[in-house]
C-alpha cells in the first residue's frame, strides 16, 4: 500500500512583483499563504551577499537575475531564492517546515525557466522547486528535505529526502537511498533512477521509501532491498531489478530484466516482455497478464490462479509454477505446453528446478514430465495421466487421485475408485497420503519424503524408506516396512503401525519411533539404532550384534530383545513376557528406567524367565524380578552377568 501519496505537490502561482512562477502546496486556497508572503516580501534591489539571506529578518527574497551567478548562498528562515541565473553550491534549510502539503509553508529556492542550479544540497525541511524550463543538476536531499520538479532535474541523490516529479517534469540519474521516495507523477518522467530502498521486510511490508511511478519510468535499475511501485496508469520500461530488490506491477511494465529480483504483477495490470534470469522470480497475480515471458536457468514464472500468461518461453533449467485454474501457453524443451483454467487442464508441462503444477480436484494433467526438483501435485478427484517421473521429481497425492505413468522403477498408478496405489516411487520431499480403506503396494520412500497413512489404510508388499523418510499416520502393514539409514542418517515413524506384518532395519544410521504404538509379528535389527521416544512397541526385537535399542522419554518395550546393546532412560519401562520363544540376551544393558518380567497369567504355573547381559551398567534403574516362596524349590527370576560386569546403582527388586 502506497504511504507516501503521489499527488503531494506543489502547483504554480504567477507572481506579479517577482515576475515569475512560484509553487504553494496543492492543499493552498488560490490566493494561499506562500503567494502571499512573497508577493509581500518582494521588494526592489535585492542584496547581492548570499550569506544575507541568513541573516537578514525573515521571509526575506532575493532573485538571481539571468546571467547572474550566484555561489554558496544558504537559504534559511523562510527567506525565498528566485532563480534566472545560475546558482552553485546552495545550502536550503527551509521551505518544508511545516511537512509536505502545508500551505503555512514558505521559503526555499525556486529555478525558474532558463534557470540552472548546480551542486545543490537540501537539508531538512529545505525545498527546492524546479518550475518548467528550469533545470537542477548533481542535488543532494537530505533527510526531510523535498526536490519539487516540474522542470528537468540530472543526477540527484536522495538521502533520505524526496523528490516529487510533477507532469512534464523529467529527471535522470535519480539515486534513491535509504528513506528516500521518488514520486513520479502522471505525466512525468524518470530516467535512469537507481533504487536501493523501500524493499526492506519483503514484499508484504509497507515501507515510505524507494520509487513510486504513476507516469513513465526509464531504464530503472533496483538493487538489493530496493522497490519501485508502479500504480494504475504508471509505466515501467527497461527495469532492471537484481537479487534483493523488486518491483510491485499496478499499472504496466514492459521488458523487465530479473537478474535475481522479484516482480509481482496485481490484478489489472500487465507485464510484457520480462526476461527472468537466476534467482529471478515473477508472479503474476489473480486478474494480472503477462506476455512473452522468458524463463532462464534458475529463474522462476509463477501464475497464481486466476492469472495470465501467453507466449511464454521456459528455457532448460526455468521454472513454471502453477495450477490448473490459471491459464498459461507457450514453449518448452519438449514442445507446446499449455494450461488452461476454462477446462481446468494441462498439456506437456514440463516441472524442474522449482517448477510445480497443482492439478487441483476437478482438473486434468496430460504428458507432464518431472525432473530434478520439479513437484507434480494432484488433489483428491484430480486426474493426472502419462506422466514421467524421473529421478529427483516430487509427487503429492494421495489413493483420492486418478495418476499413471513411468518412475524410474517402470510404471506406477493410483486408481482414484478404488483408492489403491502401486509401485510409487516417492523421492526428494514427495508426500503421499493412504487415505482410510486405501492401500499401497511397493512403495519406495526416498530422502525427505513422507508416507501418511490414514486410520484403515493398509501398506501390503515391501514399503521402503531411506535415508530421511517418514512414515506417518495409522497404518496397518501386512508387508514388510523395510528401513534402511546410512552412517549418521535418520529414518522417522511418526504414529502406530499395526498389523501381521514385519519390519527390518538395516544400515548404520538410526529408526526413531516416536507419539506410537508399533506392534508388529517381528523386528529385526540387523545394523544401527532403533530409538522409542515416548513410543510402545509390541514385538520381539531379532538383533545383531553390535546394534542399539534406545528407549527414552515414557517409552514401552513389551517383548524379549536378542542380542544388542540396550539403554533406558528414567521413565522408560521394558516388559520381558513370560515364556517367549526368544530370550533376552543383551551385549550391554544401561538403565536408568524400569526392567520387569510380566506376572504370569491366570490359572498358568509360574515359569521363571532369566535376563542375561554381558556388562550392567545402573542408573539408579530397576529391575523387577518374582519368587514363588510357596515352591519349596523357590523358583526365581534371574539377572545374569555373563563375562563382563556391573558398575553403577541398580535396584534388584523381588515380589
Amino acid at each position: 500500500m502506497m504511504k507516501r501519496n503521489l499527488n503531494t505537490s506543489y502547483r504554480l502561482v504567477w507572481n506579479e512583483v517577482l515576475g515569475a512562477f512560484v509553487v504553494v502546496s496543492e492543499l493552498a486556497k488560490a490566493k494561499g499563504k506562500r503567494s502571499t508572503a512573497v508577493l509581500a516580501l518582494a521588494v526592489a534591489g535585492l542584496v547581492a551577499s548570499p550569506a544575507a539571506l541568513a541573516d537578514d529578518a525573515p521571509g526575506n527574497t532575493r532573485t538571481v537575475a539571468a546571467g547572474e551567478v550566484v555561489n554558496g548562498a544558504v537559504i534559511g528562515n523562510h527567506d525565498s531564492q528566485i532563480v534566472f541565473g545560475k546558482t552553485n553550491n546552495t545550502v536550503i534549510n527551509t521551505g518544508l517546515e511545516f511537512g509536505a502539503d502545508n500551505d503555512d509553508n514558505s521559503g526555499g529556492q525556486w529555478v525558474q525557466t532558463g534557470g540552472v542550479a548546480n551542486q545543490t544540497t537540501i537539508n531538512n525541511s529545505g525545498l527546492q522547486g524546479v518550475l518548467a524550463g528550469g533545470s537542477a543538476t548533481d542535488t543532494t536531499v537530505n533527510s526531510g528535505g523535498g526536490q519539487s520538479v516540474h522542470g528537468q532535474a540530472s543526477d540527484t541523490t536522495l538521502d533520505g529526502g524526496t523528490q516529487w516529479v510533477h507532469s512534464g517534469g523529467i529527471t535522470s540519474g535519480t539515486i534513491i537511498n535509504k528513506d528516500g521516495a521518488q514520486l513520479v507523477k502522471a505525466g512525468a518522467q524518470a530516467t535512469g533512477s537507481v533504487v536501493n530502498t523501500g524493499a526492506q521486510g519483503g514484499p508484504d511490508a509497507e515501507n515510505n521509501d524507494g520509487q513510486w511511478v504513476a507516469g513513465t519510468a526509464t531504464d530503472t535499475t533496483i538493487n538489493n532491498d530496493g522497490r519501485q511501485t508502479i500504480a494504475t496508469g504508471g509505466l515501467a520500461t527497461g527495469t532492471v531489478i537484481k537479487a534483493g530488490g523488486d518491483q510491485s506491477v499496478h499499472g504496466s511494465a514492459n521488458t523487465t530484466r530479473l537478474d535475481g529480483g522479484y516482480q509481482y504483477v496485481h490484478a489489472g495490470a500487465s507485464a510484457s516482455d520480462t526476461v527472468i534470469n537466476a534467482g529471478g522470480w515473477q508472479v503474476v497475480k489473480s486478474g494480472a497478464t503477462a506476455d512473452n515471458t522468458t524463463v532462464n536457468a534458475d529463474g522462476k514464472l509463477q501464475v497464481g490462479a486466476g492469472g495470465n500468461a501467453t507466449n511464454v518461453t521456459q528455457n532448460a533449467g526455468g521454472a513454471l509454477v502453477t495450477n490448473t485454474s490459471a491459464t498459461v501457453s507457450g514453449t518448452n524443451s519438449l514442445g507446446n505446453f499449455s494450461v488452461d483454467a476454462a477446462n481446468a487442464s494441462a498439456t506437456n508441462v514440463l516441472l524442474e528446478n522449482g517448477g510445480r503444477l497443482d492439478v487441483l480436484g476437478n482438473g486434468s494433467a496430460d504428458t507432464t514430465t518431472v525432473n530434478q526438483g520439479g513437484i507434480l501435485a494432484v488433489a483428491t478427484g484430480g486426474k493426472a495421466q502419462n506422466i514421467v517421473m524421473h529421478d529427483g521429481g516430487v509427487l503429492i497425492a494421495d489413493t483420492g487421485a486418478t495418476v499413471s505413468g513411468t518412475n524410474t522403477s517402470g510404471a506406477f498408478g493410483i486408481d482414484g475408485a478404488t483408492g489403491k496405489a502401486s509401485n510409487l516411487r516417492l523421492d526428494n520431499g514427495s508426500q503421499f497420503t493412504v487415505l482410510g480403506n486405501g492401500s499401497a503396494d511397493n512403495t519406495a520412500v526416498g530422502a525427505g519424503s513422507t508416507l501418511n497413512v490414514a486410520q484403515g489404510g493398509t501398506l501390503t508388499g515391501t514399503t521402503s524408506f531411506g535415508d530421511g523418510a517418514s512414515l506417518t499416520g495409522n497404518a496397518i502393514n501386512s508387508g514388510q516396512l523395510h528401513f534402511s539409514t546410512g552412517n549418521g542418517q535418520n529414518a522417522v515413524i511418526s504414529g502406530s503401525v499395526s498389523g501381521g506384518g514385519q519390519m527390518l532395519k538395516d544400515g548404520d544410521g538410526t529408526l526413531t519411533v516416536s507419539n506410537g504404538t508399533l506392534s508388529q509379528s517381528q523386528v529385526n535389527l540387523n545394523q544401527g539404532t532403533l530409538a522409542l521416544n515416548n513410543a510402545i512397541i509390541n514385538s520381539d526385537i531379532i538383533a545383531q550384534s553390535g546394534t542399539q535399542v534406545r528407549l527414552t522419554g515414557n517409552s514401552v518395550m513389551n517383548g524379549a530383545i536378542d542380542p544388542t546393546d540396550v539403554t533406558l532412560d528414567s521413565g522408560a519401562r521394558w516388559n520381558i513376557q513370560r515364556g517367549a520363544a526368544v530370550k533376552s540376551v543383551l551385549d550391554n544393558l544401561d538403565n536408568a528406567g524400569t526392567i520387569s518380567f510380566a506376572p504370569a497369567p491366570a490359572n498358568s504355573p509360574f515359569v521363571p524367565e532369566t535376563l542375561t547381559v554381558t556388562n550392567l551398567t545402573g542408573r539408579n534403574g530397576t529391575i523387577n524380578l518374582s519368587i514363588r516362596l510357596d515352591d519349596p524349590t523357590f523358583p526365581t527370576d534371574m539377572l545374569v552377568i555373563d563375562g563382563g560386569q556391573a558398575t553403577g546403582k541398580t535396584w534388584l527388586n523381588f515380589t
